[in-house]
């Protein structure tokens, strides 16, 4: 099971990246160190309630969502879930192939 301070990292760092973000422009946002920020992300420490906030409003999600850990499934295990659920129901297979269209 993964700890509540890498799993709280490791999904900082992922929204962080998928905002495209550098550590930087994210610390200097939330008003911390590039330093601190990079030892949250890596498990290391642990961000004060307040810091937590911040960190949240700007990355502009709800606090209790850097607490989702399930997403952190390996890519394969994604697909392969995926995969299954499509072959399950058709509407959803064309569902995503019409997202995939459009975002291709």
């Amino acid at each position: 099971m993964i700890s509540l301070k890498v799993g709280l990292g490791k999904k900082i760092k992922r929204i962080r990246e998928s905002k495209n973000y550098t550590q930087e422009y994210l610390a200097e946002l939330v008003g911390i160190e590039q330093a601190t920020l990079s030892n949250i992300e890596r498990g290391k420490s642990y961000p004060t309630v307040d810091t937590l906030q911040k960190i949240a409003d700007s990355l502009c999600v709800e606090p209790y969502i850097l607490y989702k850990f399930e997403d952190n499934k390996s890519k394969d295990k994604i697909i392969s879930e995926m995969l299954d659920a499509m072959r399950e129901d058709e509407s959803l297979a064309r569902l995503v192939y019409n997202f995939f269209i459009c975002v291709r």
